[in-house]
């Protein structure tokens, strides 16, 4: 397949290629999404560029090298050269031989794997996960967002909910704000850093954390590439001391729908776990949550190691707690870290003031559960300040 960087030379050279005895040429492509779909849907052994075209993206070359597909460049422009063969492509001049491009063809490394490291990794991510059920996902990661940002301004909060995020909906912000579609498109091109977020979006309140809502419309999934998440999700922990990244509750491998499209609908939740530092993992304090988590729970254990797991009892009732914190140990081999009471009354309080969470400190167990993931959390009362604690 041949890409089209260079409409002047092109045609001339994708004939002169296509005539070789050795050669099936079966696309002349003109843009990223043929190019994406004949990596995932066709058998090719290579791709010339001719010259250097912007959708040669990132994504792109990770798809190709991941399919086995090697890119050879060919291009006079100097500028062109530069910029393929930065990517690490062989470039050739346009007055090459075509055996000498099929040659190259062949014996071309495959373009090294884009990195999902950042070089200034800093920051630590928190995915916030709950199965099936209301568990009370949502509003913990809010709440450990907002504390954690108490301690640390540069914290983050990602609505990465695929079946359809309510983040903004909590915090009462009505306006239009960029989504989780747009910032993952932009880490894919490498044009996400905390100079575009402060730009683009806003803080949840004043002091609060930095908000990327999620999908306006669950059907949208689709547009978020598996590449362009994970690049997210290093930026985001290049740029910010936490990132609180609220996940769907599905785990389970499923496959694309489209070919050759890699796991579908339930990768970013299963991304999320795999690259946090700590998976906040929600149990509801009934008989059905008890029993919706313990299931969850054995998909969650192939993503992520058990160490990084922190449990929360959310909804419990006081007296009872001891007791159901004994059955998940029980069950799950996890003590329970953090608790939560049921207390609706309080949540609609702070669901009226706008996101503002002012007034009364937050629940001790979300203090309790962002000292558990590292964070800042300034003492209570008098006792503890004369005990001299920090």
């Amino acid at each position: 397949m041949t890409l089209s960087g260079d409409p002047q030379l092109e045609p001339a050279l994708a004939v002169r290629i296509g005539s070789h005895p050795a050669v099936e040429l079966v696309m002349r492509c003109l843009d990223r999404v043929e190019l994406l779909g004949a990596i995932r849907g066709l058998e090719l052994d290579a791709v010339v560029s001719v010259g250097a075209p912007t959708w040669l993206d990132p994504q792109a070359m990770q798809e190709a090298s991941d399919a086995g597909v090697r890119i050879v460049g060919v291009s006079d422009d100097p500028a062109a050269v530069h910029e393929l063969s930065a990517r690490g492509v062989t470039v050739l001049d346009s007055e090459q031989e075509v055996d000498d491009i099929v040659a190259a063809c062949r014996t071309q490394p495959l373009a090294p794997a884009a990195s999902l490291e950042s070089p200034s990794r800093r920051g630590r991510l928190v995915s916030v996960w709950g199965p099936k059920g209301a568990p009370g996902r949502t509003m913990i990661a809010i709440r450990l967002a907002l504390q954690l940002s108490r301690g640390s301004p540069d914290t983050l909060l990602i609505d990465a909910d695929p079946y359809g995020g309510d983040v903004l909906q909590a915090f009462g912000i009505v306006e239009e704000l960029p989504t989780v579609v747009w910032a993952a498109n932009a880490a894919a091109k490498q044009g996400f850093d905390a100079q575009a977020l402060a730009s683009d979006l806003r803080r949840a309140a004043p002091g609060g954390p930095v908000v990327i809502p999620g999908l306006p419309r669950a059907e949208l999934w689709a547009e978020i590439s598996d590449f362009g998440w994970r690049r997210l999700l290093s930026a985001a922990q290049s740029s910010f001391a936490f990132t609180v990244c609220d996940v769907g509750f599905c785990l389970e491998p499923d496959p694309s729908p489209y070919p050759g499209a890699g796991e579908g609908r339930n990768r970013m939740a299963r991304a999320a776990a795999a690259a946090a530092d700590h998976v906040v993992a929600v149990v509801r304090a009934d008989a059905l949550g008890i029993k919706s988590f313990l299931w969850g729970f054995e998909s969650l254990k192939q993503i992520c190691s058990e160490e990084r797991v922190i449990v929360v009892l959310n909804r419990a009732r006081r007296g009872e707690e001891k007791e159901v914190a004994e059955l998940v140990r029980r069950h799950t081999g996890k003590r329970v870290g953090a608790v939560l009471f049921d207390r609706p009354q309080l949540c609609l309080q702070r669901l009226e003031q706008n996101g503002k969470w002012s007034g009364p400190e937050l629940p001790a167990g979300i203090r309790d559960l962002a000292a558990a993931v590292g964070g800042v959390v300034p003492p209570r009362g008098v006792l503890s300040r004369m005990g001299g604690r920090r």
